[in-house]
C-alpha cells in the first residue's frame, strides 16, 4: 500500500474540507451573533485595551466566568467598530474561546474558533496561505478538548491550502504536518471509549462497536510518521527556521519513536535537539530546558479514569513513585499513597508502569531519574 504524503493528504484533505465548510456554515451564523451585549454610546475602540487587560488578568487567575462577559463586550465593540469579519477581532475571539473552554461551554467555544477561520478566509481568500495559522489553531483547540478526528481534519484543511505533493515544501506547512502527527500521538494514551464520547455528539452517531475494557486505538500509523518526517525535512532545509521550531520538531520526532517503544530510534533525535539547544543563538527558555527533566509522552489511561460518572460522587487518588530509566521506561515503581480500592489502585499502577517517558539528559546523554512521583486523581460513583 502506498503511504506517501501525496496519497494520504489528498484523500483526507478532501473529506476535511467538505466537513469543515459544513461546520463553518452551521457555526458561523451563531458565532456572528454570539455576543448579545449592546455597545453603549460612550464605548469605542479606546476602551478595548482596558477591557482586554481586565479579562486577561481574570483568566490568568482562573476566574473565567468573570472574564467571559468582559470579552463578549470587547468582541461587540470590535465588531461595531470594524465589522463582523475584521481581523482585529481574532485575538478577542481566541481569548473568549479559551475562557469558554475552561468552563466547559464547548459548543460556544467551538463556534468561535471556527469563526476565526471564516474571518481569515473572508480577509485573505479561502486559498491564501495566511489562513493556515487560524486553521492550525482550530486544530489545536479540537485536540485540546479530545476531538482527535476533527483536529486532524482541520490540519488537513490547512495543508491542502498550499497543495499535497512533496514538491510543495513551504515552511508554513510545518505546523499542520506536526499537528497531524500530534493527534496520532495523543490518541495512543486514551481508550476508544473515551474518544467515542467526545466524537459521538459531533458526528451524531455511535462510532463502531462497543470496545473491550481498556481497548486502545490502532498502533501509530505511517501517516503521522511521514507527516512528521516531512516537517523535519522542511525545517532543516529552511535557513530562516527558528531554533525553537527545529528543536521542538526534533523532540517530537524522538517522542514519536518513544511512544512506539523504540528508544534506540528516538535517541539520535533527542541528542540533536539537546545539541541545538546548547548552540542556538537565542533558544527559548522552554526549548533549552525541555530535556532537563523526564516528560511523559505515553500513558495508557485506565478505563476507570475515562468512566467518570456524569455526577461526580467521590474523588479518589493513587500516588506512585518510580524511576524513569535512561531508555524512558518506568522502573522500581511502588504505590506510596492511595485512598482507592485495591482494584482501582492496581489499574493505575499498571498504567504508570506501562508509560513511556522522554528521558532526562545530562551532557547530551540520557540518564536515570529516580524519585519521580505521579498522583492520579479520578472520580467514581461512590
Amino acid at each position: 500500500m502506498d503511504h506517501s504524503p501525496d496519497r494520504y493528504a489528498i484523500g483526507a484533505a478532501v473529506a476535511a474540507i467538505a466537513v469543515g465548510f459544513t461546520l463553518c456554515a452551521n457555526a458561523g451564523g451563531r458565532a456572528e451573533h454570539a455576543s448579545s451585549v449592546e455597545v453603549g454610546a460612550d464605548e469605542s475602540e479606546s476602551t478595548l485595551p482596558a477591557l482586554l487587560a481586565s479579562a486577561q488578568a481574570l483568566a490568568q487567575s482562573g476566574h473565567h466566568e468573570e472574564a467571559i462577559p468582559i470579552l463578549q463586550r470587547a468582541l461587540t465593540i470590535t465588531r461595531a467598530q470594524y465589522g463582523l469579519f475584521d481581523l482585529r477581532q481574532q485575538d478577542v475571539l481566541k481569548a473568549l474561546a479559551a475562557s469558554l473552554t475552561a468552563v466547559e461551554r464547548l459548543p460556544e467555544a467551538q463556534d468561535l474558533m471556527i469563526y476565526r477561520v471564516r474571518t481569515a478566509e473572508k480577509a485573505y481568500g479561502e486559498g491564501n496561505p495566511k489562513v493556515i495559522p487560524a486553521a492550525c489553531e482550530l486544530g489545536d483547540w479540537f485536540a485540546e478538548v479530545g476531538m482527535s478526528l476533527q483536529a486532524r481534519m482541520a490540519y488537513y484543511m490547512a495543508l491542502n491550502i498550499v497543495g499535497t505533493t512533496d514538491s510543495l515544501d513551504a515552511p508554513i506547512i510545518v505546523e499542520p504536518l506536526r499537528g497531524i502527527a500530534r493527534t496520532r500521538m495523543r490518541a495512543q494514551s486514551y481508550p476508544v471509549s473515551m474518544l467515542r464520547r467526545s466524537l459521538g455528539p459531533m458526528l451524531g452517531a455511535p462510532i463502531g462497536s462497543a470496545p473491550r475494557a481498556g481497548q486502545r486505538l490502532v498502533s501509530l500509523n505511517r501517516e503521522g510518521e511521514e507527516a512528521l518526517k516531512r516537517a523535519l525535512r522542511i525545517v532543516e532545509a529552511d535557513p530562516e527556521a527558528s531554533p525553537q521550531t527545529l528543536i521542538e520538531t526534533l523532540i517530537q520526532m524522538g517522542d514519536w519513536y518513544q511512544i512506539k517503544k523504540l528508544p534506540r530510534e528516538a535517541l539520535p533525535y533527542y541528542q540533536r535537539a539537546w545539541q541545538h539547544s546548547r548552540t542556538a543563538p537565542s533558544p527559548s527558555s522552554s526549548a533549552s530546558t525541555t530535556l532537563n527533566v523526564p516528560v511523559r509522552v505515553y500513558y495508557p489511561t485506565p478505563q476507570i479514569v475515562g468512566n467518570a460518572p456524569a455526577v461526580h460522587a467521590q474523588e479518589n487518588y493513587v500516588q506512585v513513585e518510580f524511576t524513569v530509566a535512561a531508555d524512558g521506561s518506568v522502573q522500581d515503581a511502588r504505590i506510596v499513597d492511595r485512598d482507592a480500592s485495591d482494584r482501582y489502585a492496581q489499574d493505575i499502577f499498571d498504567a504508570v508502569r506501562a508509560s513511556s517517558f522522554r528521558p532526562k539528559f545530562v551532557d547530551g546523554q540520557p540518564v536515570a531519574a529516580p524519585g519521580i512521583t505521579y498522583r492520579e486523581v479520578f472520580w467514581t460513583g461512590g
